[in-house]
């Protein structure tokens, strides 16, 4: 009889684990359900950053799949509306101060008790500072500024005809570029009093990482390819922003044309985002935008071909060295190189580059694919992990996933290349 509760117990927790199973089970099939009717709406999208699948309703909101509530939940980008904010800000109005009846409700409840024993006038002792807690908001009374990210290039010295299509069209080759209301790129030009152009412009991309790509890229570079008097000087937009009563914000200087303030539509803004995040994840070279290969964003070595002839090195030894030295120096203007390897056994004179970092790599696709050397057109592309090239001392490609050449291979090229400069000094 004694063992009898010890069974019964065991029995139970055999249901309980059986009846968790099952229903583990349940769960893993209904979430497979999901994701299957998902991705065959074309109103729901798979985020790359989020990792969570995005849903656009009828109103335009943005709505994002709670696992764990297991329903949609509404999404709102608190960077994009700041940002959102500030491109449509009042002048002389601070759109983080509460409106007067509710600044009149937190002075009541905030109201200090008044020191009697004190010889100070109440009301011009100024505002009181707590024991232990410093004033925050500084000597303008200001409350703390919040640091948003910054995904505008500020742009000078463009020529006087310039026009903001145009610039769109050289700065989006460099990631996607903001959208306004009428779904037009985010490029602002200013104007002088008289209301002539004066050379500066501010993009505004979607992503922040493109700042960095397109100041490496575009600075000192020409808006119009071939006309050296078209050099741009671009750099990060720095937003100064003036005193309350002075105006709004503005980006390095300059006069922004038509000074619109109208008020945000939440509305059409995350409808915007929503649209953005959409071609974001469909960016590819075939577009007009951005570098080719983005799917191997992370991959730091950049392949180069048509950077020599087998002929040209036989008929001139020290081209090897230079070459690669040439190239080391050109690429470094783009970001820290820590190899650069020449495959000469290859036909389509291939050479490989690889960075400290995937966005410099990057930067060397852009600039390098299409220019022409020697009279032959560069490819350049980044290293897919399965090509395998040839250079002469070796009986095996020498260039690994890693994208790294092998030691022996190296040290034998140089001692062939030392024996060669003995023969010729003989």
């Amino acid at each position: 009889m004694s063992d009898q509760p010890a069974d019964s117990e065991l029995l139970n927790q055999m249901e309980q684990s059986r009846d968790a199973q099952m229903q583990a089970e349940s769960e893993d099939a209904a979430h497979a359900r999901l994701q299957a009717q998902f991705a065959s709406d074309p109103r729901i999208h798979f985020s790359r950053e989020t990792q969570t699948w995005h849903y656009e309703g009828d109103d335009g909101r943005e709505m994002e799949w709670d696992i764990k509530k297991n329903t949609w939940v509404e999404v709102v980008d608190e960077d994009m509306m700041k940002a959102q904010q500030a491109a449509y800000a009042v002048a002389g109005v601070d759109e983080d101060t509460p409106a007067a009846p509710v600044l009149a409700r937190n002075k009541k409840k905030r109201k200090e008790p008044i020191d009697y024993t004190s010889n100070t006038d109440p009301a011009a002792a100024g505002p009181s500072i707590k024991r232990g807690k410093p004033n925050k908001a500084g000597d303008n009374g200001s409350g703390p500024t919040r640091k948003s990210k910054n995904t505008a290039v500020f742009v000078s010295s463009l020529p006087p005809d310039a026009e903001a299509d145009e610039i769109a069209a050289r700065f989006g080759r460099f990631g996607l570029i903001m959208e306004d209301d009428e779904g037009k790129p985010k490029v602002k030009l200013y104007y002088r009093e008289d209301g002539s152009f004066n050379g500066d412009a501010l993009v505004v991309y979607y992503k922040e990482e493109s700042v960095d790509l397109a100041v490496t890229l575009l600075d000192d570079a020409e808006l119009r390819l071939g006309e050296p008097g078209t050099r741009m000087k671009v750099q990060k937009a720095e937003f100064a922003h003036k005193a309350e009563g002075e105006g709004s914000a503005e980006a390095n200087g300059g006069h922004k044309k038509g000074g619109s303030s109208r008020p945000i539509d939440k509305k059409k803004a995350s409808k915007r985002i929503v649209n953005m995040e959409k071609r974001l994840a469909g960016w590819d070279s075939d577009d007009e935008f951005g570098p080719a290969g983005p799917k191997i964003t992370t991959s730091r070595v950049v392949v180069l071909k048509h950077m020599f002839t087998r002929q040209e090195l036989a008929e001139d030894a020290t081209l090897l060295l230079d070459l690669k030295e040439d190239v080391r120096e050109e690429c470094s203007t783009l970001g820290e190189v820590t190899n650069v390897v020449l495959y000469d056994e290859e036909d389509d004179g291939v050479m490989t580059v690889k960075f400290k970092d995937p966005v410099s790599a990057q930067a060397c696709i852009l600039k390098m694919n299409g220019r022409f050397f020697a009279g032959r057109k560069i490819i350049a592309e980044f290293y897919d992990g399965r090509e395998r090239y040839r250079r002469s001392g070796t009986d095996a490609p020498v260039f690994g996933a890693d994208g790294e050449e092998g030691e022996d291979a190296e040290r034998k090229r140089l001692d062939d290349f030392a024996a060669w400069l003995m023969q010729e000094g003989e």
